[in-house]
């Protein structure tokens, strides 16, 4: 009876596939001790990819009182049937389109059904839902009252505790810092607060959040188009990282495994 021939790898080749498979291992574990470092850093809540609040103005007269929203894509937005809602009110926000990396001021004096009290100034919030009622974004300064009527709406984004309310009896204006050069954590670390005591009048923003720049008293939204130093960071290059890892790892292992010169055994 014909024996088939045995295939086998040299003392050099055994050692080699030895040490592929500890330099296989080595990187796998590499790769998984990154993934659980990212998954330990990341934020509680998933940072907003689409549509941001960068400053909220929280004045002594309501009238006063503003918001902006920043459009960190790449093609333009239409806030169609979008709504802003604080503590205890949600009303829709006008159909507006912000450019790409661009900003829109809403002034709550052109908006119908703001608060006739406005924005509490010691204990608040303001957030955003998209056209399917999805919460996309949202600040909250001082502890989350349970007892706000859209509590349950956005108990899962609010921070306990929130932004720390400088001044509740001045004008306050709170702005989310260095979103432009995509390092939002979306934390309550990242907002500031600053306070001026004339009415109307905004805090001075850092050097680092985009500001709307434009003016006027007609209309309700005032757009300007900031030039970010960099495109704004989502999230979205974990999974990128990921399959690119995976491949390396893959890759190694195939121009190895091809490297190898089976030897037929002369028995």
């Amino acid at each position: 009876m014909a024996r088939h021939p045995v295939w086998r790898c040299s003392r050099k080749e055994e050692g080699s596939v030895r040490s592929l498979q500890r330099l296989s291992v080595a990187l796998g574990l590499m790769l998984l001790s990154g993934m659980l470092s990212l998954l330990i850093a990341a934020p509680a809540r998933a940072a907003s990819s689409t549509v941001e609040i960068t400053d909220v103005f929280n004045a002594v007269n309501p009238s006063d009182e503003w918001f902006q929203l920043y459009n960190m894509t790449k093609g333009p937005i239409t806030l169609t049937g979008w709504r802003v809602c604080t503590g205890d009110t949600c009303l829709t926000l006008p159909t507006t389109t912000i450019e790409s990396y661009s900003l829109a001021k809403m002034k709550a004096s052109s908006l119908t059904g703001w608060p006739a009290k406005g924005l509490d100034g010691a204990n608040d919030m303001l957030g955003i839902k998209d056209d399917k009622g999805t919460v996309v974004d949202s600040l909250n300064w001082g502890t989350p009252n349970t007892s706000w009527k859209n509590y349950a709406d956005f108990k899962d984004v609010l921070w306990s505790p929130g932004i720390k309310a400088t001044d509740p009896t001045a004008n306050q204006s709170f702005f989310r810092t260095s979103i432009a050069q995509g390092k939002d954590t979306d934390k309550a670390a990242d907002w500031l607060v600053t306070v001026s005591k004339a009415s109307g009048t905004a805090a001075p923003t850092a050097t680092a959040a985009p500001t709307a720049t434009g003016g006027g008293s007609t209309g309700p939204v005032t757009q300007t188009t900031p030039t970010p130093t960099t495109a704004p960071k989502t999230g979205g290059e974990f999974p990128v990282l990921l399959a690119l890892g995976l491949i390396a790892v893959v890759l190694t292992i195939r121009y190895f495994r091809r490297g190898l010169t089976p030897q037929k055994d002369s028995n």
